[in-house]
C-alpha cells in the first residue's frame, strides 16, 4: 500500500504538517475562549435577523462587489489565457494572483479610499491572474481533432471560436460559476477593512459581543450560497452583471492627490524618502527581512502546510455526503449544500 506515489506525498505532506505543529504560533489568546465559543454557537440558534437596518443592504452590495469583480477577472483572465504561453505574461499573473484579494484591498484603500473601485480591484485583479491560469490550461486540453477537420484556408479565430470554445466550454463554465462562489466569499471578507459589504457588519457584531446579529448574518450568507444554484441562472447572469455596478453604493470620492501621494511618497522606502540613500537602505531592508518578512514568511508556510492537511482530512471524512456512490439523493443533496 505504502509503495504508491499518491500514498507516499500524501505521508509525506501529513509528517511535515505534524512536525509544523511544533513550531506553529497557535497559542490562544483569549481568556475564556470557551465561554465565546459557547457564545457564539449561542447566537448561531438564537439568530437576530432585525438586528441593522443595513444588513440586506450590505448583503446586497456583497454580492454586487462579487459580480463585478469576477465579470472583469474573468473577461480579463480569459484574454490573458490566449497568450498565456508568454514567460511575461505567466510571470505577470503569477504575482497578481499571489496577492490575496484582502491585501488588494488594503493597497487600494491607500489611493482610493473608501471608493466601490476600490473592492472591485481587490477581487478582479487577482481574480484575472486566477483565470489565466485555469483557461489556459483547459485551452490547452481541448480536443484538437476538430480542428483537423477544418477546410484548408480556414481562419485562426474562425478555428478557436468553432472548434475549442465549444469543447471547453462546460469545462470553463463550471470553473467560472465556482470562483463567482469564491468572489462572494471575498467580497464579504473586504467588509473587514472597511467597505460596505456584510463583513463590516459581522466584524462589528463581533467586537461588540451581538452573537446573535453575528449568526443571524452568517446563516444569511449561508443561505445565499446554497442556494445559487436557484437564483444562479445563465440567462439571468447578463442582467446580473448590467445591474450590479448600480448597487455598488457611491462611497466616498476619490481623492488624486493620495494616487500621487502613495506612488511618489508612501511607497518609496523610509531611507530614500528621508535622504539616506543608498547606504541606508542596505540596513533597512536587512532588519525588515529579518525582523518581519521571514519570520512572517515562515509562519505562512507552515499554517499553510497544516490547514493543506487538516482540509484534505475533512474532505476524505465528508465526501461520502457528496459522492453518487455513497447514499441515495437525500443524503447527496445534503452533501451539496454542506459543501
Amino acid at each position: 500500500m505504502f509503495s504508491s506515489p499518491t500514498v507516499r506525498t500524501s505521508l509525506i505532506f501529513l509528517a511535515i504538517a505534524l512536525v509544523g505543529l511544533l513550531f506553529a504560533d497557535i497559542a490562544i489568546t483569549a481568556s475564556n475562549p470557551w465561554r465565546d465559543l459557547g457564545n457564539f454557537f449561542l447566537g448561531m440558534v438564537t439568530p437576530n435577523f432585525f438586528s441593522s437596518e443595513g444588513l440586506m443592504t450590505a448583503l446586497l452590495r456583497t454580492v454586487a462587489f462579487a459580480f463585478v469583480g469576477v465579470a472583469l477577472g474573468g473577461a480579463a483572465g480569459f484574454l490573458l489565457a490566449l497568450v498565456y504561453r508568454s514567460l511575461p505574461v505567466r510571470m505577470f499573473c503569477a504575482f497578481v494572483r499571489a496577492i490575496h484579494e484582502l491585501f488588494w484591498a488594503l493597497i487600494f484603500l491607500q489611493f482610493f479610499g473608501f471608493h466601490p473601485l476600490t473592492g472591485v480591484l481587490a477581487i478582479a485583479i487577482p481574480y484575472a491572474g486566477i483565470f489565466a491560469k485555469v483557461y489556459s490550461e483547459i485551452l490547452e486540453e481541448a480536443d484538437p481533432d476538430p480542428g483537423r477537420a477544418l477546410p484548408p484556408g480556414t481562419s485562426n479565430i474562425t478555428a478557436f471560436l468553432y472548434t475549442r470554445i465549444p469543447d471547453c466550454w462546460v469545462k470553463m463554465r463550471t470553473y467560472t460559476a465556482y470562483r463567482l462562489e469564491c468572489g462572494l466569499r471575498s467580497s464579504a471578507i473586504l467588509g473587514f477593512v472597511g467597505l460596505p459589504t456584510l463583513g463590516f457588519y459581522l466584524e462589528a457584531s463581533f467586537s461588540q459581543g451581538l452573537y446573535s446579529d453575528a449568526g443571524a448574518m452568517l446563516i444569511l450568507f449561508y443561505v445565499l450560497i446554497a442556494t445559487m444554484p436557484l437564483w444562479v441562472r445563465p440567462k439571468l447572469l447578463p442582467v446580473y452583471i448590467l445591474a450590479a455596478p448600480f448597487f455598488l453604493g457611491e462611497g466616498l470620492p476619490i481623492v488624486w492627490g493620495n494616487v500621487q501621494r502613495f506612488f511618489t511618497e508612501d511607497i518609496v522606502p523610509a531611507p530614500l524618502r528621508n535622504g539616506e540613500g543608498l547606504a541606508g537602505l542596505t540596513p533597512w531592508l536587512s532588519d525588515l527581512m529579518v525582523n518581519e518578512a521571514m519570520p512572517g514568511i515562515w509562519n505562512t508556510i507552515v499554517l499553510t502546510q497544516i490547514a493543506l492537511v487538516a482540509t484534505g482530512i475533512i474532505s476524505l471524512l465528508a465526501f461520502p455526503l457528496i459522492s453518487n456512490h455513497f447514499g441515495g439523493p437525500i443524503r447527496r443533496n445534503a452533501g451539496h449544500v454542506y459543501w
